[in-house]
Order: structure tokens, then sequence, then C-alpha cells
């Protein structure tokens, strides 16, 4: 069996606390200009001004956001999107509430790609205290423009990294995009991660001849990643590179994330399992629990 992660020298801050458990995760918009082909977001939420916390619909901002984190007891965010820089001043807003609640070491980084970088964005960003900002790129001449941008959060002491789909026949153009962005010492990490197939973009994907495999992801796209990866350590040896497989998602960091919920949040006659369900003893036999998004899923077996 494959490990869930490949690890070329250390992971980034934020993919620890995910991988662990202790980051919640925030999808802060659906709002995005782009309609990359194999984008995974569901028709439900992409093009929809819509928030959900670890699934859980957001009515209450930033109530809902606060009661999610205190019960998950994380100690970093995840926001991704769509694309959040079309709702910065909502994510500066939120940064600088959660910095002043939680106190400076909660972890904050977001998700955005290259074309949707702009000048006034990026000065809010840089002052917001945002800890990580992954940038998104699969082509050189997606960062036309963009590096003095990119360049602005670096200075600004914000960690950034490029993190990427594993596409298949896109291989030279993404290792270009690395080139670029390490040759003018911009970024510190590489996050390489298995493409995943979604009924968003299935269709999309197999008309360009890509394949769904067994595991949710595209045939061929780990092995894709994992060649990224040694020839982006062999020519850039001090950069870091995670290769995260679609298992570690829905194994290790949604496993990892309910089995803390539950453990926090279980009762005296219930036992939380190693996958983070909660197993309770009832009258009629066990029961099997799982809280997703506030709401329990019960089976009796």
């Amino acid at each position: 069996m494959h490990p869930l992660n490949f690890v070329f020298g250390e992971l980034a801050r934020g993919c620890r606390q995910c991988l662990l458990g202790t980051k919640s995760v925030l999808f802060i918009t659906g709002l995005c200009p782009l309609n990359c082909f194999y984008c995974p977001v569901s028709r439900e939420r992409f093009g929809r001004d819509i928030m959900f916390i670890n699934d859980r619909p957001v009515i209450r901002f930033p109530d809902d956001i606060i009661d999610e984190l205190d019960r998950a007891g994380s100690n970093g965010l995840a926001i991704s999107g769509g694309d959040p820089i079309v709702v910065v001043d909502r994510v500066v807003y939120l940064v600088k509430l959660l910095k002043e609640s939680y106190g400076p070491s909660f972890h904050i980084h977001m998700y955005t790609h290259a074309l949707n970088l702009n000048r006034d964005a990026v000065g809010k960003l840089a002052s917001s205290g945002i800890d990580e900002v992954r940038i998104h790129a699969i082509s050189p001449t997606q960062l036309s423009g963009k590096l003095e941008l990119i360049r602005i959060l670096r200075d600004a002491g914000i960690g950034v990294g490029l993190e990427v789909p594993a596409l298949p026949r896109f291989e030279n153009e993404i290792l270009k995009v690395a080139e670029t962005l390490i040759g003018n010492g911009l970024i510190t990490f590489v996050n390489i991660n298995e493409l995943d197939v979604s009924p968003a973009n299935i269709d999309n994907l197999t008309r360009m001849g890509y394949v769904p495999g067994p595991n949710g992801s595209v045939v061929g796209s780990l092995d894709v990643g994992l060649r990224l990866a040694s020839e982006i350590r062999r020519r850039w040896p001090w950069v870091n590179v995670n290769v995260c497989t679609s298992r570690s998602k829905d194994i290790a960091q949604l496993g990892a994330r309910l089995f803390r919920i539950n453990i926090r949040s279980s009762r005296g006659n219930e036992v939380v399992l190693d996958d983070g369900t909660v197993e309770q003893q009832g009258s009629k036999g066990p029961v099997i629990k799982l809280r997703i998004g506030g709401r329990e899923y019960t089976v009796e077996e």
C-alpha cells in the first residue's frame, strides 16, 4: 500500500496541521472568474458566494466559524474556494479576528490562482497577518506580470509556496512554473496533489483522455506527481516538496479531524474509533455514529 504522503524535505506547517487534524477548512466562497477544466468544486458551490467550515454551512459570519473552530479544537485554518482572493476583504477581516481571538500562533493559510492576483488584493493580504499563501499556476504564461505581486507577499514575511494538481501531459509546464518561482527566490515549498475526479470535472477529464481510477483520482496522476517532486528536488534540493495523495485527504486529514472532534464531544457511553467514528453501546446493540458538520449520522448494526 502506498503512503498517504510522499515528503521530500519537510512539510509546510499548514500541511502538518492538516495531517494531524488540528486545522479546520473554510470554503470561504465559490466565486472564481476562472473555469479550470480540472476544478473538482461541485456545481452546487462553484460560482456561488457561500461558505462552509468543515462542510458545515456558515449562516452567521463569523460566529459559525468561531463556533466550529472551538468545537474542533483547531490550531489553524485553511481557506479555500473558489478563489478566496475574490473576497479578499472578508479574508483579511477573518485573519485579523482569528489572530486576535486565538493568538499569533494560530496558523492560517489560503489558496489563490496566480491569474487572480492583483495589486490591491495583494497589498491587503500583505498586511493582514496571514501565514501562508499557496499560489496555483500550471503554465509559466499564467505568471506573466505576477512575479512582482508574489514578491510583495514574500517580502511581507508570508510563507509562499506553489500548489498544483499532478496533471498528466502538463509536467514540463508545471516544472517551468516551479523553475520561474524558485529561480526568482519567491517560494520555499511545492505541494503537488494527486488529481481528484469529481462529478464536476469528470466529463472534462474524460474528454481530454484522462482515465478515472478506482481510488477516485486520475490514473497516472500520482506517478506524475512523484516524477515532478523528484526532479524539483534534484534541481533545487533546498525546496521542500510534498506529494499529497487522494487517500491522504480522505483518510488522514478528514479522519484525523473527525477523531479530534469526536474525542472532544463524545459522551460517557461512547467510544471513538481509530477512523474518527463513534461507537455507542445501546440497548439494541452497538450503534455507530459519525458527526460531520454538526450533524450526527447513526447506523444500528
